[in-house]
């Protein structure tokens, strides 16, 4: 069979094909636009003196990083370069006591992670960390008197 016999009665793959070959541009398949993405540039020194004074003044890094269009880590890298702690503190010292003394009162960890809006995990540490002897977990055995 030659070629002209081949391709005198096409199949059906083949006709498919064909008809797709005639719907190309006649200039051949068209090239995808690559995406560019915008980069953050790096912050000039006084941005980064704009940046410890609003940290200083009490914005956090979150709100520090959308404001000069960087990452979170890269405002905490800049704060620690200037010799700023930028780890959070979850409770004040203060709040630590008012947590200490609301626990002896009867208050559980959970109920103090609720009001201190932080975890329990992080009242418990906090709590033996102060010296607190905690209570077995668990609801309080009833008495049957």
């Amino acid at each position: 069979m030659g070629i002209v016999e081949a391709l005198a009665n096409p199949r059906r793959a083949t006709r498919r094909l064909l008809a797709l070959g005639k719907s190309w541009p006649a200039d051949g398949p068209t090239t995808r636009t690559l995406t560019t993405y915008r980069t953050a540039q790096p912050l000039r020194p006084h941005q980064i003196d704009e940046l410890v004074a609003a940290h200083k003044a009490g914005a956090t890094v979150r709100e520090l990083a959308a404001q000069f269009g960087q990452h979170r880590s890269t405002i905490g890298q800049h704060l620690r370069a200037r010799g700023i702690d930028t780890t959070r503190r979850a409770l004040s010292p203060d709040d630590v006591q008012v947590a200490a003394r609301l626990y002896h009162s009867g208050y559980s960890i959970l109920q103090l992670a609720d009001k201190f809006e932080v975890g329990n995990e992080t009242v418990r540490q906090h709590l033996l960390n102060a010296g607190v002897v905690l209570r077995p977990k668990g609801r309080p055995a009833r008495s049957l008197q």
